[in-house]
């Protein structure tokens, strides 16, 4: 079985990060969606009208990087995240 698509070299930026669960906010002016570091799914809020979900995890250190639940599900363990509230 071969390495998971995903996975793209996040280990070199996101491996212990604190994350926090949050409503989708624009990180940049003018911003109306951001995307999953994973998968790519869409994380918007109801703006857009095609967003695949509005809230995911975010780090919590910089609010930039957005990773949605289901990649958040599947590699929490392996990147050893720190859930902040």
């Amino acid at each position: 079985m071969g390495e998971d698509w995903r996975l793209t070299g996040q280990e070199f930026s996101l491996v212990g990060r604190p994350l926090r669960r949050a409503r989708w906010v624009p990180c940049r002016p003018g911003g109306d969606h951001d995307h999953c570091e994973f998968c790519w799914a869409e994380i918007s809020d109801d703006r857009t009208g095609h967003a695949d979900v509005a809230e995911a995890w975010v780090t919590a250190d910089d609010n930039r990087t957005w990773i949605c639940p289901s990649c958040f599900d599947d590699f929490c363990a392996r990147f050893r995240w720190v859930i902040v509230d």
